[in-house]
């Protein structure tokens, strides 16, 4: 039992970067909650492993039982922040198609932008040659005459 709960602290560990961080809006609600709960069960591990587990005390079914009721919370507070929070699918959903939408239309803003600026780069480029050309022109005259 041990080894799921690091497993599952170390996918909410994973889930609450992306949710603190904002890099996934739509979901940092829910990387929160999932933070906790596996915060919770994994110090719950380590303490039940550590004062006698259900090796030590001789009593193989009291374990299961306990990540069986612990299993059970932890559904039952993830049904009721997703209810409470109002985290429909179709929420979610327009919330992702929203951000989708935003980040193309700042994606072909940035793309129009860079374009813009490097006609501008070749524009400025070829004007400067062209001056240096007509100036090493009138330098070559002078030499010339």
């Amino acid at each position: 039992m041990l080894g799921w709960a690091i497993g599952f602290f170390v996918a909410a560990l994973v889930a609450a970067v992306f949710g603190f961080g904002g890099i996934a809006s739509a979901f940092s609600g829910i990387a929160v909650l999932l933070f906790w709960v596996f915060l919770a069960l994994f110090i719950l591990s380590i303490l039940f492993n550590t004062f006698g587990g259900a090796h030590a005390a001789g009593h193989s079914g009291s374990g299961r039982t306990f990540a069986t009721v612990a299993l059970v919370a932890a559904v039952a507070l993830g049904v009721y922040a997703w209810v409470d929070n109002d985290m429909s699918a179709e929420r979610v959903g327009r919330t992702i198609d929203r951000e989708t939408a935003q980040l193309a239309e700042n994606t072909s803003d940035a793309i129009a932008t860079a374009s813009n600026r490097a006609g501008d780069v070749v524009e400025e480029t070829g004007d400067e040659i062209q001056a240096d050309l007509e100036t090493a022109d009138e330098r070559a005259e002078d030499t010339a005459n």
